[in-house]
């Protein structure tokens, strides 16, 4: 009686999630609509076809919602399960929905790159899903770890006040953002952004987090203000947010989240949208709507179509532009905001697959999949040793991955130091 009962409540679990799902996308849809009203500067069009592209993209929407629904498990606890949960969700969606109402790079075999994209998710939730992955482990004392620690932030910000001086605009920072960060962009060089993304996204997070984890509360001051040196140089906002995010989403999969209430959430949020568009409220329309659903896939449609025409990168923009010349001359985030939008001071950001695609084309698209599977099946073996402290320490990165390149997430903003120092970690601490 009691089976039949779980069996029952979880069919309705299961007919809930689908509803959720199939009103997500229609509240998607009619938010792209929207935006060609007041965005059409973003790139927002609707382009004939759009039937045709509904067949072909359909089969895509069966197969992610059934994963969404039957392989992701149903209470969330590990940070690689909510990371292919939340990439299917906030990225192969909207894809989906931008792609049919566009039809963007229609003609340039488009529809095989977002096959590829949602397939490799697809493998990514099967491969989490499946027992432990082991990897060999090297122990140390949390006296080491701690040692470690320390010094790592006595070089890093000692190497910034050489280099850049004291902090003297932190006052100036709230006042003028852009211009402060500006400033920084011109005069900081490699290794001091290396520094202030290491210890503002790891570092720092995780002092926070550990000071709350063993309820030292009359001590979390010290991470506030060494964040506060931090923003003073970059007046990188975003670092604030991974500093109070990173300790509250760790109690969150300490305890475990239920996918159910991420979805009603993601769907809830949908509807604040719209519903500030229908007010007219377009900060917020902008904000859940276009910032974090469509504009991120439009932007990766983007950099397919132009890099499907013209020359691949070959990672010529980074540190291995030693290697390779590039053509372009300049940083492709900007050279695109050129292209596309008109404005060289517009920096568009792409996610890990339109960096895949900018760089080796389909191929690429491959290889970094493969290098992503990798670091989740680093970030699951790490998992069990204390999924409080082990979230903390990367929080940043993982949510970086979103919406930037996995190598220039693995270096630049700390997944990978963050992957080290997990791996480091003692199972007691």
């Amino acid at each position: 009686m009691i089976h039949k009962i779980c069996n029952r409540g979880n069919e309705n679990s299961k007919i809930t999630s689908f509803i959720l799902y199939i009103v997500m996308i229609a509240g998607l849809t009619i938010g792209y609509i929207g935006s060609i009203t007041y965005y059409k500067s973003f790139n927002f069009i609707i382009n004939a076809g759009i039937l045709k592209r509904v067949f072909v993209m359909a089969p895509l929407f069966v197969i992610i919602v059934y994963t969404l629904i039957f392989l992701v498990p149903s209470k969330i606890d590990k940070l690689s399960s909510l990371y292919w949960f939340l990439f299917l969700t906030l990225n192969i969606i909207p894809l989906l929905i931008v792609y049919i109402m566009s039809g963007l790079a229609e003609s340039k075999n488009s529809e095989i790159y977002i096959y590829l994209i949602t397939f490799i998710a697809v493998i990514g939730i099967l491969l989490v899903s499946k027992p432990d992955f082991k990897i060999p482990q090297i122990k140390i004392t949390p006296k080491v770890f701690w040692i470690g620690i320390i010094a790592f932030m006595v070089i890093g910000y000692s190497y910034l006040v050489y280099t850049l001086g004291l902090p003297t605009n932190i006052i100036e920072a709230f006042k003028d953002v852009y211009g402060v960060r500006l400033n920084y962009r011109d005069t900081a060089g490699r290794f001091d952004d290396y520094f202030i993304q290491w210890l503002g996204n790891v570092i720092n997070p995780f002092i926070l987090t550990f000071l709350i984890y063993k309820k030292k509360y009359k001590l979390i001051f010290i991470p506030f203000i060494l964040q506060l040196v931090l923003y003073g140089y970059a007046a990188y906002k975003s670092q604030f947010a991974v500093l109070l995010l990173a300790p509250f989403f760790a109690v969150i999969l300490k305890g475990g989240i239920k996918r159910s209430f991420i979805e009603k959430m993601m769907l809830l949020s949908i509807v604040v949208g719209l519903v500030a568009f229908y007010f007219k409220k377009l900060s917020i329309y902008l904000l859940i709507i276009i910032r974090i659903f469509l504009f991120p896939p439009l932007i990766a449609l983007e950099y397919y179509d132009f890099f499907w025409m013209y020359p691949k990168m070959l990672l010529s923009h980074s540190i291995f532009g030693h290697f390779f010349k590039n053509i372009y001359n300049m940083d492709p985030n900007f050279y695109m905001g050129t292209v596309y939008y008109g404005r060289s001071d517009m920096r568009l950001n792409v996610t890990w697959y339109g960096d895949a695609y900018m760089n080796f084309g389909i191929i690429g698209v491959i290889l970094f999949a493969v290098l992503l599977y990798f670091i989740m099946i680093v970030i699951k073996s790490v998992e069990n040793k204390n999924i409080f402290l082990v979230s903390a320490l990367l929080f940043g990165g993982v949510m970086a991955l979103f919406n930037g390149p996995i190598l220039t997430t693995l270096l630049t903003n700390g997944l990978g130091l963050g992957l080290l120092l997990a791996y480091l970690m003692p199972e007691k601490i």
